[in-house]
């Protein structure tokens, strides 16, 4: 575990690390080889070649103390799961009294089965709170970060569906959809993973501390292959799309462009074998592009939750899924709709979850401004509608 660790702090994309194991054969044989060695290997690699800065990583990394760096995952409180040695808990309150390492393979290993399945699967993970049983769904839910209304809030209430049937929402903790998706399946009760591109330490981007806490809170899991106080940087993002892919059932993407990091770990997704499905949008804007390009090519278009819910039979009644209602994404605006005031029912009926400004609800609904005001005011107090930037406002599906 400790040669496992050291290997992580080198950072390569997974298909450079399995040349190196190829090479050397084990970890430790990576971790151990001497300079002369290492450049013996670097030449044999001229088809796949290291970069210099990977290079001069990989020499400096194998200077360091492993014990050092073992220790100092341990101290932070993070766990490792290696993908061959199974799980290895690494929760201690007092590293000095930290008991002697055992490496005896448990009967059951904790890495996520589904990431067995993949041949580029990380080789050791670290992460805080719960992994994934094997026998629970996932779904991961996608797509892009400077979001509209309409991709956030489809997001947010097919997550809370999902988690509400005990499905395990998957993201990766990025603004727009990610958050979306994280949030709406902790509203649903339920359990998230999300899936980061840095170390599990380091809280990217900063407004998100308050969500980290929370998945955790509820018994979700915060994951990374790349070691304590790595920084997020944009090569380590692609990599991590392929985790996201590997962990689930299937990938719902609610809103993306044409040509996206949510499009990558589609692709991804289908070299895995695992369900697509993409949220439709309106063929004249651009953040629905990728979405209406998928279902072009083959994408399950979601409707309705059950689109999503239907493939996996074996979790509940088929009985469920006999009728569905159209656009049960909306179904529950009705119930909302009542009880409002009069000036609150008449500004809910006119937002939608296209951005609309201030004024333009004004000469709408022919309301002052005061009532205006008051009835938006009411309305987001409710939960009914939310402002998205200075003076825009759009409904809230969740």
């Amino acid at each position: 575990m400790k040669y496992l660790n050291q290997m992580a702090h080198f950072c390569l994309p997974p298909k450079k690390s399995r040349l190196l194991l190829s090479y050397f054969e084990t970890p430790e044989g990576v971790c151990r080889a001497s300079e002369t060695q290492m450049d013996a290997f670097f030449r044999s690699t001229a088809h796949f070649p290291f970069s210099d800065e990977e290079k001069s990583r990989i020499k400096r990394v194998q200077r360091e103390n492993k014990d050092r760096l073992y220790e100092a995952v341990l101290r932070a409180g993070i766990c490792m799961v290696a993908r061959e040695e199974g799980d290895f808990p690494a929760r201690l309150s007092k590293p000095e009294a930290a008991p002697p390492p055992s490496f005896s393979k448990p009967e059951a290993s904790l890495f996520p089965a589904r990431l067995l399945e993949c041949a580029d699967a990380p080789l050791l993970l670290y992460y805080k709170g719960k992994l994934p049983k094997g026998e629970t769904a996932c779904i991961s839910i996608i797509g892009a970060r400077k979001c509209t209304p309409y991709g956030s809030e489809s997001a947010k209430v097919i997550a809370r569906t999902l988690a509400k049937k005990g499905i395990l929402v998957v993201s990766g903790l990025a603004l727009g959809v990610d958050r979306a998706a994280h949030e709406g399946a902790l509203l649903g009760q339920g359990q998230t993973i999300a899936v980061l591109g840095c170390g599990v330490d380091v809280c990217y981007p900063k407004g998100n501390e308050d969500l980290t806490i929370q998945i955790l809170e509820r018994g979700g899991c915060v994951l990374s292959e790349y070691p304590p106080g790595t920084p997020a940087l944009s090569h380590f993002f692609p990599q991590r799309n392929r985790i996201i892919a590997g962990l689930s059932d299937g990938i719902v993407v609610t809103e993306a462009r044409r040509r996206s990091g949510s499009l990558i770990t589609v692709s991804l997704g289908l070299d895995y074998g695992r369900n697509i499905y993409a949220v439709p949008g309106r063929v004249t804007d651009p953040l629905s592009e990728g979405c209406n390009y998928l279902i072009r090519a083959g994408a399950k278009p979601v409707l309705s939750t059950d689109d999503i819910l239907e493939d996996f039979p074996w979790l509940f009644e088929k009985k469920r899924f006999q009728k569905k209602t159209a656009l049960p994404l909306f179904s529950e605006e009705k119930e909302k709709g009542k009880d409002l005031t009069f000036p609150e029912k008449i500004v809910f009926e006119r937002l939608s979850l296209e951005l609309l400004h201030i004024e333009v609800l004004q000469q709408d609904t022919g309301l002052s401004t005061a009532e205006l005001s008051r009835a938006l005011l009411e309305l987001q107090r409710k939960g009914l509608c939310a402002e998205h930037g200075q003076g825009y406002f759009a409904r809230c599906l969740s």
